[in-house]
Protein backbone atom coordinates (compact mmCIF):
# COMPACT_ATOMS: atom_id res chain seq x y z
CA UNK A 1 0.00 0.00 0.00
CA UNK A 2 1.38 3.38 -1.03
CA UNK A 3 1.28 5.60 2.04
CA UNK A 4 1.66 8.95 0.31
CA UNK A 5 1.80 10.49 -3.15
CA UNK A 6 3.31 13.97 -3.30
CA UNK A 7 3.07 15.89 -6.58
CA UNK A 8 5.06 19.11 -6.57
CA UNK A 9 5.02 21.73 -9.31
CA UNK A 10 7.00 24.92 -9.55
CA UNK A 11 5.15 28.25 -9.33
CA UNK A 12 1.56 27.02 -9.46
CA UNK A 13 -0.57 30.03 -8.55
CA UNK A 14 -3.01 29.07 -5.75
CA UNK A 15 -5.58 31.73 -6.64
CA UNK A 16 -6.07 30.16 -10.06
CA UNK A 17 -6.64 26.72 -8.52
CA UNK A 18 -8.82 27.86 -5.64
CA UNK A 19 -10.96 30.29 -7.68
CA UNK A 20 -11.54 27.90 -10.62
CA UNK A 21 -12.16 24.62 -8.80
CA UNK A 22 -14.61 23.41 -11.42
CA UNK A 23 -11.72 23.21 -13.91
CA UNK A 24 -9.64 20.95 -11.69
CA UNK A 25 -11.67 17.93 -10.51
CA UNK A 26 -8.78 16.16 -8.80
CA UNK A 27 -7.61 19.21 -6.86
CA UNK A 28 -11.22 20.08 -6.04
CA UNK A 29 -11.90 16.59 -4.66
CA UNK A 30 -8.80 16.75 -2.48
CA UNK A 31 -9.75 20.22 -1.25
CA UNK A 32 -13.27 19.10 -0.34
CA UNK A 33 -12.01 15.97 1.42
CA UNK A 34 -9.01 17.57 3.11
CA UNK A 35 -7.19 20.88 3.46
CA UNK A 36 -5.89 23.64 1.25
CA UNK A 37 -3.86 26.78 1.75
CA UNK A 38 -2.47 29.68 -0.22
CA UNK A 39 0.52 29.73 2.11
CA UNK A 40 3.19 32.43 2.46
CA UNK A 41 6.34 31.57 0.52
CA UNK A 42 9.89 32.92 0.43
CA UNK A 43 9.39 35.37 -2.41
CA UNK A 44 10.28 39.02 -2.68
CA UNK A 45 7.53 41.11 -4.21
CA UNK A 46 8.98 41.89 -7.61
CA UNK A 47 11.80 40.93 -9.89
CA UNK A 48 14.47 42.48 -7.65
CA UNK A 49 16.17 40.36 -5.00
CA UNK A 50 13.79 37.42 -5.33
CA UNK A 51 14.33 34.17 -3.51
CA UNK A 52 15.00 31.33 -5.93
CA UNK A 53 12.94 28.19 -6.43
CA UNK A 54 15.86 26.14 -5.15
CA UNK A 55 15.77 28.08 -1.87
CA UNK A 56 12.05 27.50 -1.48
CA UNK A 57 12.18 23.80 -2.28
CA UNK A 58 15.17 23.30 0.02
CA UNK A 59 13.12 24.88 2.81
CA UNK A 60 10.22 22.55 2.00
CA UNK A 61 12.59 19.56 2.03
CA UNK A 62 14.27 20.43 5.33
CA UNK A 63 12.10 22.80 7.36
CA UNK A 64 14.97 25.31 7.53
CA UNK A 65 14.80 28.91 6.37
CA UNK A 66 16.95 29.84 3.34
CA UNK A 67 19.56 31.53 5.50
CA UNK A 68 19.90 28.32 7.51
CA UNK A 69 20.18 25.72 4.74
CA UNK A 70 22.10 28.07 2.37
CA UNK A 71 21.14 26.18 -0.77
CA UNK A 72 20.53 28.44 -3.76
CA UNK A 73 20.41 28.24 -7.55
CA UNK A 74 24.14 28.71 -8.13
CA UNK A 75 25.52 29.28 -4.66
CA UNK A 76 25.74 26.59 -1.99
CA UNK A 77 27.15 27.80 1.34
CA UNK A 78 29.43 30.26 -0.42
CA UNK A 79 30.51 27.92 -3.23
CA UNK A 80 29.59 29.12 -6.73
CA UNK A 81 28.00 25.99 -8.21
CA UNK A 82 24.69 24.21 -8.73
CA UNK A 83 23.24 22.32 -5.73
CA UNK A 84 23.42 18.52 -5.68
CA UNK A 85 21.73 15.90 -3.54
CA UNK A 86 24.50 15.42 -0.98
CA UNK A 87 24.25 19.12 -0.12
CA UNK A 88 21.36 18.00 2.08
CA UNK A 89 23.65 15.85 4.23
CA UNK A 90 23.14 16.82 7.89
CA UNK A 91 20.04 18.87 7.01
CA UNK A 92 17.71 15.89 7.57
CA UNK A 93 15.56 16.29 4.43
CA UNK A 94 12.16 14.65 4.63
CA UNK A 95 13.25 11.56 2.69
CA UNK A 96 16.08 10.92 5.13
CA UNK A 97 13.76 11.24 8.14
CA UNK A 98 11.18 8.96 6.53
CA UNK A 99 13.97 6.45 5.87
CA UNK A 100 15.00 6.58 9.54
CA UNK A 101 11.47 5.58 10.49
CA UNK A 102 11.47 2.65 8.08
CA UNK A 103 9.64 4.25 5.17
CA UNK A 104 11.05 3.93 1.67
CA UNK A 105 10.90 6.88 -0.72
CA UNK A 106 10.95 7.27 -4.51
CA UNK A 107 12.12 10.71 -5.62
CA UNK A 108 11.31 11.69 -9.20
CA UNK A 109 13.02 14.72 -10.78
CA UNK A 110 13.31 16.55 -7.44
CA UNK A 111 14.90 19.98 -7.82
CA UNK A 112 18.41 20.42 -6.33
CA UNK A 113 18.90 16.64 -6.27
CA UNK A 114 21.30 16.14 -9.17
CA UNK A 115 24.11 13.60 -8.67
CA UNK A 116 21.80 11.34 -6.62
CA UNK A 117 23.04 9.39 -3.62
CA UNK A 118 21.67 6.09 -2.25
CA UNK A 119 18.54 6.25 -0.09
CA UNK A 120 16.08 3.64 1.16
CA UNK A 121 14.05 3.59 -2.02
CA UNK A 122 15.50 5.28 -5.08
CA UNK A 123 16.16 8.64 -6.73
CA UNK A 124 15.52 9.41 -10.39
CA UNK A 125 17.23 12.74 -11.01
CA UNK A 126 17.06 14.72 -14.23
CA UNK A 127 19.41 17.35 -15.58
CA UNK A 128 19.09 19.84 -18.42
CA UNK A 129 20.74 23.04 -19.60
CA UNK A 130 18.83 26.27 -19.04
CA UNK A 131 18.45 28.38 -22.18
CA UNK A 132 19.25 31.94 -21.12
CA UNK A 133 20.13 33.42 -24.51
CA UNK A 134 18.11 33.95 -27.72
CA UNK A 135 19.60 30.98 -29.55
CA UNK A 136 17.71 29.39 -32.43
CA UNK A 137 17.34 25.94 -30.85
CA UNK A 138 14.58 26.15 -28.21
CA UNK A 139 14.86 22.59 -26.88
CA UNK A 140 17.07 21.55 -23.96
CA UNK A 141 17.55 17.78 -23.74
CA UNK A 142 16.83 16.16 -20.38
CA UNK A 143 19.12 13.44 -19.06
CA UNK A 144 18.23 10.89 -16.41
CA UNK A 145 20.66 10.34 -13.53
CA UNK A 146 20.83 7.38 -11.14
CA UNK A 147 23.24 6.30 -8.46
CA UNK A 148 24.66 2.80 -8.98
CA UNK A 149 22.28 1.22 -6.45
CA UNK A 150 19.22 2.37 -8.39
CA UNK A 151 20.26 1.39 -11.89
CA UNK A 152 17.59 -1.35 -12.01
CA UNK A 153 14.93 1.36 -12.00
CA UNK A 154 16.22 2.46 -15.42
CA UNK A 155 14.54 -0.57 -16.99
CA UNK A 156 11.15 0.84 -16.01
CA UNK A 157 11.76 4.03 -18.00
CA UNK A 158 11.15 4.47 -21.71
CA UNK A 159 14.45 6.12 -22.60
CA UNK A 160 15.10 9.78 -21.81
CA UNK A 161 12.25 12.17 -20.98
CA UNK A 162 11.05 14.69 -23.57
CA UNK A 163 13.28 17.76 -23.97
CA UNK A 164 12.47 20.95 -22.08
CA UNK A 165 10.90 23.37 -24.54
CA UNK A 166 11.54 27.11 -24.33
CA UNK A 167 9.30 29.74 -25.94
CA UNK A 168 10.02 31.20 -29.34
CA UNK A 169 12.12 34.34 -29.37
CA UNK A 170 10.59 37.57 -30.59
CA UNK A 171 12.87 37.38 -33.62
CA UNK A 172 11.50 33.91 -34.44
CA UNK A 173 8.01 35.41 -34.23
CA UNK A 174 9.01 38.20 -36.63
CA UNK A 175 9.23 41.08 -34.15
CA UNK A 176 11.70 43.10 -32.15
CA UNK A 177 11.07 44.33 -28.61
CA UNK A 178 11.80 47.93 -29.50
CA UNK A 179 9.23 48.00 -32.32
CA UNK A 180 6.62 46.48 -29.98
CA UNK A 181 7.36 49.23 -27.44
CA UNK A 182 6.86 51.87 -30.15
CA UNK A 183 3.68 50.31 -31.54
CA UNK A 184 1.10 49.19 -28.91
CA UNK A 185 -1.23 47.75 -31.57
CA UNK A 186 1.57 45.60 -32.93
CA UNK A 187 2.36 44.44 -29.39
CA UNK A 188 -1.27 43.37 -28.94
CA UNK A 189 -1.11 41.50 -32.22
CA UNK A 190 2.08 39.70 -31.23
CA UNK A 191 0.73 38.63 -27.84
CA UNK A 192 -2.58 37.46 -29.28
CA UNK A 193 -0.79 35.29 -31.83
CA UNK A 194 1.73 33.64 -29.54
CA UNK A 195 1.84 33.06 -25.80
CA UNK A 196 3.73 29.75 -25.61
CA UNK A 197 0.93 27.53 -26.95
CA UNK A 198 3.49 24.99 -28.15
CA UNK A 199 4.37 24.30 -24.50
CA UNK A 200 1.17 22.28 -24.01
CA UNK A 201 1.93 19.15 -26.08
CA UNK A 202 5.47 19.18 -24.72
CA UNK A 203 4.18 19.40 -21.12
CA UNK A 204 1.66 16.61 -21.77
CA UNK A 205 4.46 14.40 -23.09
CA UNK A 206 6.55 15.16 -19.99
CA UNK A 207 3.73 14.30 -17.60
CA UNK A 208 2.86 11.12 -19.51
CA UNK A 209 6.49 10.05 -19.43
CA UNK A 210 6.75 10.45 -15.65
CA UNK A 211 3.36 8.95 -14.79
CA UNK A 212 4.00 5.87 -16.95
CA UNK A 213 7.47 5.42 -15.44
CA UNK A 214 6.16 5.85 -11.89
CA UNK A 215 3.40 3.28 -12.34
CA UNK A 216 5.80 0.73 -13.85
CA UNK A 217 8.40 1.32 -11.16
CA UNK A 218 5.89 1.15 -8.31
CA UNK A 219 4.77 -2.26 -9.64
CA UNK A 220 8.32 -3.62 -9.74
CA UNK A 221 10.10 -1.60 -7.04
CA UNK A 222 7.37 -0.43 -4.65
CA UNK A 223 8.06 2.30 -2.10
CA UNK A 224 6.01 3.80 0.72
CA UNK A 225 6.18 7.44 -0.43
CA UNK A 226 6.37 8.82 -3.97
CA UNK A 227 7.47 12.37 -4.78
CA UNK A 228 7.20 13.79 -8.32
CA UNK A 229 8.35 17.28 -9.31
CA UNK A 230 7.95 19.31 -12.48
CA UNK A 231 9.55 22.72 -13.12
CA UNK A 232 7.62 23.28 -16.34
CA UNK A 233 4.64 25.09 -14.81
CA UNK A 234 7.00 27.91 -13.87
CA UNK A 235 8.24 28.44 -17.43
CA UNK A 236 4.74 28.21 -18.89
CA UNK A 237 3.38 30.82 -16.47
CA UNK A 238 6.26 33.21 -17.06
CA UNK A 239 5.72 33.14 -20.81
CA UNK A 240 1.94 32.83 -21.16
CA UNK A 241 0.25 34.95 -18.46
CA UNK A 242 -0.56 37.89 -20.74
CA UNK A 243 -4.21 38.17 -19.68
CA UNK A 244 -6.63 37.05 -16.99
CA UNK A 245 -7.28 33.29 -17.00
CA UNK A 246 -4.91 32.71 -19.88
CA UNK A 247 -6.06 29.53 -21.67
CA UNK A 248 -2.52 28.18 -22.08
CA UNK A 249 -1.83 28.35 -18.35
CA UNK A 250 -5.26 26.98 -17.43
CA UNK A 251 -4.72 24.06 -19.81
CA UNK A 252 -1.32 23.32 -18.28
CA UNK A 253 -2.84 23.25 -14.79
CA UNK A 254 -5.62 20.98 -16.06
CA UNK A 255 -3.02 18.57 -17.43
CA UNK A 256 -1.34 18.52 -14.05
CA UNK A 257 -4.69 17.91 -12.35
CA UNK A 258 -5.46 15.06 -14.74
CA UNK A 259 -2.06 13.43 -14.20
CA UNK A 260 -2.43 13.56 -10.44
CA UNK A 261 -5.89 12.04 -10.74
CA UNK A 262 -4.54 9.19 -12.87
CA UNK A 263 -1.76 8.49 -10.36
CA UNK A 264 -4.22 8.51 -7.44
CA UNK A 265 -6.60 6.16 -9.24
CA UNK A 266 -3.81 3.76 -10.20
CA UNK A 267 -1.74 3.80 -7.00
CA UNK A 268 -4.44 4.47 -4.37
CA UNK A 269 -2.27 6.32 -1.86
CA UNK A 270 -3.44 6.70 1.72
CA UNK A 271 -2.50 10.40 1.59
CA UNK A 272 -2.35 12.66 -1.48
CA UNK A 273 -0.51 15.99 -1.44
CA UNK A 274 -0.12 18.69 -4.07
CA UNK A 275 2.13 21.67 -3.52
CA UNK A 276 4.01 24.48 -5.20
CA UNK A 277 6.85 26.61 -3.87
CA UNK A 278 5.23 29.98 -4.70
CA UNK A 279 2.82 31.44 -7.21
CA UNK A 280 2.89 33.70 -10.27
CA UNK A 281 1.49 37.13 -11.04
CA UNK A 282 1.78 39.61 -13.86
CA UNK A 283 4.06 42.53 -13.12
CA UNK A 284 1.06 44.88 -12.96
CA UNK A 285 -0.04 43.11 -9.78
CA UNK A 286 3.19 44.12 -8.07
CA UNK A 287 1.90 47.69 -8.19
CA UNK A 288 -1.91 47.50 -8.07
CA UNK A 289 -3.22 51.03 -8.51
CA UNK A 290 -6.29 52.54 -10.16
CA UNK A 291 -4.31 55.70 -10.96
CA UNK A 292 -2.29 54.54 -13.97
CA UNK A 293 0.11 57.47 -13.75
CA UNK A 294 1.01 56.60 -10.17
CA UNK A 295 1.24 52.92 -11.08
CA UNK A 296 3.70 53.65 -13.88
CA UNK A 297 5.73 56.00 -11.69
CA UNK A 298 6.01 53.34 -8.97
CA UNK A 299 7.25 50.64 -11.35
CA UNK A 300 11.04 50.84 -11.26
CA UNK A 301 11.55 49.42 -14.78
CA UNK A 302 8.77 51.55 -16.30
CA UNK A 303 10.81 52.48 -19.38
CA UNK A 304 12.07 48.96 -20.08
CA UNK A 305 8.77 47.12 -20.53
CA UNK A 306 5.73 46.77 -22.74
CA UNK A 307 2.59 48.36 -21.28
CA UNK A 308 -0.11 46.29 -22.98
CA UNK A 309 -3.55 47.73 -23.65
CA UNK A 310 -5.20 45.31 -21.18
CA UNK A 311 -2.98 46.68 -18.38
CA UNK A 312 -0.54 43.77 -18.39
CA UNK A 313 3.21 44.35 -18.46
CA UNK A 314 5.89 42.39 -20.31
CA UNK A 315 9.69 42.34 -20.33
CA UNK A 316 12.00 40.93 -22.95
CA UNK A 317 13.58 37.93 -21.23
CA UNK A 318 17.26 37.07 -21.50
CA UNK A 319 16.30 34.11 -23.69
CA UNK A 320 14.65 36.43 -26.23
CA UNK A 321 11.00 35.66 -25.45
CA UNK A 322 8.42 37.83 -23.72
CA UNK A 323 8.27 37.52 -19.93
CA UNK A 324 4.93 38.33 -18.28
CA UNK A 325 5.23 37.35 -14.65
CA UNK A 326 7.14 37.59 -11.40
CA UNK A 327 7.00 35.03 -8.63
CA UNK A 328 4.05 35.70 -6.34
CA UNK A 329 3.96 35.61 -2.55
CA UNK A 330 1.68 32.61 -2.10
CA UNK A 331 2.32 28.93 -2.74
CA UNK A 332 -0.21 26.10 -3.10
CA UNK A 333 -0.73 23.39 -0.47
CA UNK A 334 -3.46 20.74 -0.82
CA UNK A 335 -3.63 17.50 1.19
CA UNK A 336 -6.22 14.82 1.86
CA UNK A 337 -6.32 11.28 3.16
CA UNK A 338 -5.70 9.20 6.27
CA UNK A 339 -5.62 11.22 9.48
CA UNK A 340 -6.47 14.54 7.77
CA UNK A 341 -9.82 16.18 8.50
CA UNK A 342 -11.52 18.71 6.22
CA UNK A 343 -10.28 22.11 7.34
CA UNK A 344 -9.24 25.49 6.05
CA UNK A 345 -5.70 26.67 6.76
CA UNK A 346 -4.67 30.24 7.41
CA UNK A 347 -1.31 31.57 8.52
CA UNK A 348 0.71 28.75 6.94
CA UNK A 349 4.29 29.41 5.81
CA UNK A 350 6.87 27.45 3.83
CA UNK A 351 8.64 26.16 6.95
CA UNK A 352 5.36 24.60 8.16
CA UNK A 353 5.20 22.10 5.29
CA UNK A 354 8.06 19.93 6.61
CA UNK A 355 6.69 19.48 10.17
CA UNK A 356 3.13 19.02 8.90
CA UNK A 357 4.32 16.33 6.46
CA UNK A 358 6.22 14.46 9.19
CA UNK A 359 3.18 14.63 11.48
CA UNK A 360 1.17 12.82 8.79
CA UNK A 361 3.45 9.83 9.44
CA UNK A 362 3.50 10.18 13.25
CA UNK A 363 7.17 11.12 13.13
CA UNK A 364 8.90 13.31 15.70
CA UNK A 365 10.13 16.57 14.17
CA UNK A 366 13.93 17.00 14.32
CA UNK A 367 15.37 19.74 16.50
CA UNK A 368 15.97 23.35 15.44
CA UNK A 369 12.87 23.65 13.25
CA UNK A 370 10.81 26.76 13.84
CA UNK A 371 7.86 25.83 11.63
CA UNK A 372 4.55 24.60 12.98
CA UNK A 373 2.33 21.57 12.51
CA UNK A 374 -0.91 22.80 10.99
CA UNK A 375 -4.05 21.93 12.97
CA UNK A 376 -5.62 19.69 10.31
CA UNK A 377 -5.57 16.22 11.89
CA UNK A 378 -8.31 13.99 13.25
CA UNK A 379 -5.74 11.76 14.96
CA UNK A 380 -3.60 12.16 18.05
CA UNK A 381 -0.93 14.74 17.25
CA UNK A 382 2.55 13.38 18.03
CA UNK A 383 4.20 16.81 17.89
CA UNK A 384 1.73 18.56 20.19
CA UNK A 385 4.28 21.18 21.21
CA UNK A 386 4.61 22.21 17.55
CA UNK A 387 0.88 22.55 16.87
CA UNK A 388 -0.03 25.90 15.32
CA UNK A 389 -2.12 27.85 17.83
CA UNK A 390 -2.09 31.46 16.63
CA UNK A 391 -4.68 32.61 19.15
CA UNK A 392 -2.32 31.66 21.96
CA UNK A 393 0.36 34.05 20.71
CA UNK A 394 0.15 37.82 21.19
CA UNK A 395 0.68 39.67 17.93
CA UNK A 396 2.78 42.83 17.83
CA UNK A 397 2.27 45.99 15.84
CA UNK A 398 5.11 47.07 13.53
CA UNK A 399 5.41 50.38 11.73
CA UNK A 400 7.66 50.65 8.68
CA UNK A 401 8.74 54.06 7.45
CA UNK A 402 8.94 54.36 3.67
CA UNK A 403 12.43 55.72 3.15
CA UNK A 404 12.94 54.51 -0.43
CA UNK A 405 11.03 53.90 -3.63
CA UNK A 406 8.01 51.60 -3.67
CA UNK A 407 9.95 48.68 -5.18
CA UNK A 408 12.75 48.83 -2.61
CA UNK A 409 10.29 49.36 0.25
CA UNK A 410 8.52 46.18 -0.83
CA UNK A 411 11.76 44.28 -0.26
CA UNK A 412 11.96 45.67 3.29
CA UNK A 413 8.32 44.71 3.91
CA UNK A 414 8.97 41.12 2.96
CA UNK A 415 12.10 40.75 5.05
CA UNK A 416 10.25 42.22 8.03
CA UNK A 417 7.38 39.84 7.41
CA UNK A 418 9.69 36.83 7.29
CA UNK A 419 11.53 37.87 10.45
CA UNK A 420 8.38 38.71 12.44
CA UNK A 421 5.85 35.93 12.09
CA UNK A 422 3.27 37.15 14.58
CA UNK A 423 3.16 40.81 13.64
CA UNK A 424 0.92 43.22 11.76
CA UNK A 425 2.92 45.55 9.51
CA UNK A 426 1.73 49.08 8.77
CA UNK A 427 3.53 51.14 6.16
CA UNK A 428 3.97 54.83 6.96
CA UNK A 429 4.57 56.47 3.64
CA UNK A 430 3.67 58.78 0.77
CA UNK A 431 -0.12 59.00 0.51
CA UNK A 432 -0.39 58.42 -3.23
CA UNK A 433 1.12 54.93 -2.83
CA UNK A 434 -1.46 53.75 -0.30
CA UNK A 435 -3.35 51.54 -2.76
CA UNK A 436 -0.13 49.90 -3.93
CA UNK A 437 1.11 49.09 -0.44
CA UNK A 438 -2.29 47.79 0.68
CA UNK A 439 -2.25 45.50 -2.36
CA UNK A 440 0.62 43.62 -0.74
CA UNK A 441 -0.93 40.77 1.31
CA UNK A 442 1.88 41.15 3.85
CA UNK A 443 0.80 44.68 4.73
CA UNK A 444 -1.95 45.13 7.34
CA UNK A 445 -2.37 48.91 7.08
CA UNK A 446 -1.16 52.20 5.70
CA UNK A 447 -0.71 55.60 7.38
CA UNK A 448 0.39 58.80 5.59
CA UNK A 449 3.48 60.48 7.02
CA UNK A 450 1.39 63.37 8.37
CA UNK A 451 -0.64 61.02 10.58
CA UNK A 452 2.28 58.99 11.97
CA UNK A 453 2.61 58.59 15.73
CA UNK A 454 5.52 56.52 17.02
CA UNK A 455 3.54 55.51 20.09
CA UNK A 456 0.94 53.68 17.99
CA UNK A 457 3.38 50.80 17.39
CA UNK A 458 5.26 48.23 19.43
CA UNK A 459 8.22 48.54 17.08
CA UNK A 460 9.15 50.92 14.25
CA UNK A 461 11.65 50.20 11.45
CA UNK A 462 13.13 51.88 8.42
CA UNK A 463 15.06 50.43 5.51
CA UNK A 464 18.41 51.41 4.11
CA UNK A 465 19.90 50.49 0.78
CA UNK A 466 23.53 49.65 -0.02
CA UNK A 467 23.76 50.85 -3.61
CA UNK A 468 27.29 49.47 -4.08
CA UNK A 469 26.44 45.88 -3.12
CA UNK A 470 22.76 46.16 -4.12
CA UNK A 471 21.67 44.97 -0.69
CA UNK A 472 18.62 46.06 1.29
CA UNK A 473 18.59 46.14 5.09
CA UNK A 474 16.23 47.31 7.81
CA UNK A 475 16.90 48.65 11.28
CA UNK A 476 14.71 49.16 14.31
CA UNK A 477 14.42 52.81 15.39
CA UNK A 478 11.82 52.39 18.14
Amino acid sequence: MLKALIVAADSVEPNIILKNKELFPTFNRLIEQGVSSAYSAYVQKGYYGSYSSEQNWASIYTGFEPGEHQINTSNVRGEIRQPVMNDFDELQPFWEVLNEYGLSVGLWAAVACDSPVPINGYTVAVGYETINTPIHNREAPRHIQFCTKDISVAYCLNGEPPPRLYPKTLAQQGYSFEELKRNPSLAEEAVSKYCFQDALPNFKAELDYWSTAIMRTQAEHPVDVLYLFTPTTDLIAHCSMCCDNNPVLLSAYQMLDETMGELIDALKPEISIFLSDHGQQNFKDLIPCSDKAVQKEAFAARDDVLWLQNGYIAFEAHNGALLFTAHALKGTFIAAGKGIRPASISGMRTVDIYPTLLEMFDIQIPECRFGFVMDVFDKEVINEEKLYKPNAIKRKSIGLLQTHSVSITDIVINELYIANRFADITVIGIAKYEEIFLGNPRVAGFVPFDNFKMSDYDEVYCGYYDDVNKQMYHTRIF
